[in-house]
């Protein structure tokens, strides 16, 4: 996840082209989108549900906005492989596909037109020790380039008492 972020900073330009998220089992299209939240009126101090967007849609918006559309945007989701995709994309699977950005979305809750800027780019990460892999149905797979980032004994220097820190490492991994 850090690799991700400072990757996506970097190639963004910064860190306000970069929204991070991270999945779980329980996370929603109406967490990621767009859903009703409860939120308080700051004056009544009563409680109503809202229309909120979530950080797809918050991200979108921002790269939209004049002066950031030829800026590139990142939506780091970490630990993509936790969550129930088709439950959280929905039918924005079909979105995250350059060609078909453009393509009307049936489920906005808001009633607003939406369609994924060019700008946007989305990394995932994922560990790899974690059996749900086995999970990404071809959906995703097929819209996702995948990385293996090993691990780097050579960052390991050192011993403590007998042990040889790196070998320790390279024997561990």
């Amino acid at each position: 996840t850090y690799l991700a972020l400072k990757l996506a900073e970097f190639l963004g330009g910064g860190p306000e082209q970069v929204k991070l998220v991270q999945f779980h089992p329980s996370y929603a299209y109406e967490d990621f989108f767009e859903g009703f939240r409860p939120r308080e009126d700051p004056q009544t101090h009563e409680v109503a549900f809202r229309l909120t967007a979530g950080p797809l849609r918050e991200l979108a918006d921002l790269a939209s906005r004049e002066g950031n559309r030829h800026v590139p945007h990142f939506l780091v989701i970490d630990e993509i492989n936790r969550g129930d995709l088709p439950r959280i994309f929905g039918e924005l699977i079909t979105l995250l596909e350059l060609d078909k950005r453009g393509l009307p979305l049936a489920l906005s809750v808001s009633g607003r037109s939406f369609s994924v800027p060019p700008n946007i780019r989305i990394i995932g990460t994922m560990n790899t020790a974690d059996r749900s892999i086995s999970h990404l149905d071809a959906a995703v797979r097929r819209r996702f380039a995948f990385v293996s980032v090993g691990p780097d004994p050579d960052a390991v220097s050192g011993t403590v008492g007998p042990l040889d820190l790196a070998e320790f490492f390279e024997s561990l991994n």
